[in-house]
């Protein structure tokens, strides 16, 4: 369970390292896969970095640890300059410093080349990769404030040798607490609303944070968040169940602003509670270090004209550079997504070659023969179902924990026209429960498990949707699913959730 916060330790270490002549590597470790031009020493220090900071948020909450397969760590493509970040995110007010987005194909993160050595470039990428955890772990509703409140509370960690600095007050937020329109936390418990006003966006933000900070380390308050977390999980709205735990929400109110207004707890987390194995840096191959954008580009997310584009510039690299395991996936990948069903498979199966034990060369040489059997008849088109679904498996054998070939085991009866059988479903199922980030996995989850029944496991499913920071309409649908179950009507629930037609993961 992702707990609130345990006691103060003593805190953690972190090397930089000196500035070179910068190329492509790739840096792997437990929990991240970093992409970035950059010096090899700059980019072990940045991944080092980050895996302290998931340690430190792991012991300050009480989280545990699991094993993460090879296709279920977080990628970080590290763009050239922010201004390519935000043309990928299309930002156009140039407000984005980095953004996150969660899928079973593996969670992504995207930051700007100043991020591996600067930490106030890495506040979305701390506060985003909080979220990344406590959806990993989450068991009961968190409230929206709760969610970002906490999220903010982790956006700042300070790295020393001896630990890592947790609750350092979020300097960003300062202008709205002072300066913007005032929300006392009545408006807080009611959450984000339609029609806010950027000022009232950054004020929600910020009070969020100052509650979440105030009542996770003042004596006064200590325990109350827990029991109001507990009374949303037991049916109260966040509203009733601020009043019924926190009584006079004025007092709150006014116990926040002189709060505000003093020195902050901070508390560290020590390095020797923390066990970081040692981060992996290797160069990337000539071919690959020409991809690596458009893959970037690609794993964002491209279809028709864009992913045609994208794959006519990598299929001369891929002339010059055949057989290379990235070039060759990257480019089965475009060809998906720009239609080419044999093209992919062709690319696909060169990137096996490469390297038979690759999971992702697998899963895309399984979905290139998926796309051939639609333009298929007969007995040609069953046979390459069924070959695909052995690629599947076999992807699967060889690590278990990545949830994209479980949840493409699952698919490939669906686009066959055929009703999973239980095999499927179950892999489904732990696709959801090892990709909770991916809205569409969980929703297609709990949607088999009320076909099944089993109104429980679908309520506690949609319970991660329902309160996720990023699931927009998804997150009203569960709502109300919810309720629906609540109620005893698991039909009533199965009928919204076909009504309102939610996410479908990777397809």
């Amino acid at each position: 369970m992702f707990k609130l916060l345990r006691a103060a330790f003593a805190a953690s270490v972190i090397v930089a390292g000196s500035q070179a002549q910068a190329s492509w590597n790739v840096a792997k470790s437990k929990h991240f896969v970093i992409y970035a031009n950059a010096n090899p020493n700059v980019l072990r220090g940045f991944a080092n970095k980050l895996e302290y900071f998931d340690q430190a948020v792991r012991l300050a909450t009480h989280s545990d640890d699991p094993t993460v397969g090879d296709g279920n760590r977080l990628t970080v493509f590290v763009m050239p300059s922010v201004n390519d970040v935000r043309a990928l995110a299309g930002d156009k007010i140039g407000f984005l410093y980095g953004f996150y987005t969660g899928r079973v194909e593996g969670s992504l993160a995207y930051v700007a080349n100043e991020a591996l050595t600067s930490d106030d470039e890495n506040a979305v990428l701390y506060h985003e990769y909080t979220h990344h955890l406590m959806m990993e772990d989450i068991d009961r509703p968190y409230p929206e404030w709760y969610v970002e409140g906490f999220a903010e509370f982790f956006s700042t960690p300070r790295f020393q040798r001896d630990g890592v600095w947790l609750g350092v007050p979020v300097e960003s937020r300062a202008w709205g607490l002072y300066h913007g329109p005032k929300m006392p936390v009545a408006n807080l418990f009611a959450g984000m609303q339609p029609n806010m006003t950027k000022e009232q966006k950054e004020v929600f933000y910020g009070r969020s944070w100052l509650l979440a900070h105030y009542l996770l380390l003042e004596k006064p308050r200590q325990g109350q968040l827990t029991n109001y977390v507990d009374a949303i999980a037991q049916g109260a709205t966040p509203l009733a169940a601020g009043t019924q735990v926190f009584g006079d929400l004025s007092k709150l109110d006014r116990e926040l602003d002189q709060y505000m207004s003093r020195p902050m707890t901070e508390f560290k987390i020590g390095v020797a509670n923390m066990h970081v194995s040692p981060i992996d840096v290797q160069p990337l191959s000539e071919g690959a270090s020409q991809v690596v954008l458009i893959r970037a580009k690609l794993k964002k997310g491209a279809k028709g004209a864009d992913a045609e584009a994208l794959a006519a510039q990598l299929r001369p690299i891929e002339a010059r550079y055949r057989g290379d395991l990235l070039v060759e996936s990257t480019l089965a990948e475009a060809e998906l997504d720009a239609g080419h069903a044999d093209a992919a498979e062709a690319a696909a199966t060169r990137a096996v070659a490469a390297n038979p034990a690759d999971t992702e060369a697998l899963v895309l040489k399984g979905r290139g023969l998926e796309a051939q059997a639609h333009n298929a008849d007969g007995d040609a088109r069953k046979a390459l179902f069924e070959k695909a679904r052995e690629t599947f498996i076999a992807a699967n054998k060889l690590d278990t924990e990545d949830p994209e070939p479980l949840n493409d085991f699952y698919w490939s009866f669906l686009d066959e026209g055929e009703r999973p059988n239980a095999n499927a479903i179950a892999a489904l199922h732990y696709a959801s429960d090892l990709a909770p980030q991916d809205i569409g996995v969980r929703m297609n989850s709990a949607i088999a498990f009320l076909e099944e029944g089993k109104l429980k496991d679908a309520r506690s499913t949609l319970a991660v949707v329902a309160y996720s920071p990023h699931a927009e309409q998804a997150a009203v649908v569960a709502k109300r699913m919810m309720a629906d179950i609540d109620a005893g009507n698991g039909r009533a629930a199965l009928a919204e959730a076909h009504i309102s037609s939610p996410p479908q993961a990777g397809r």
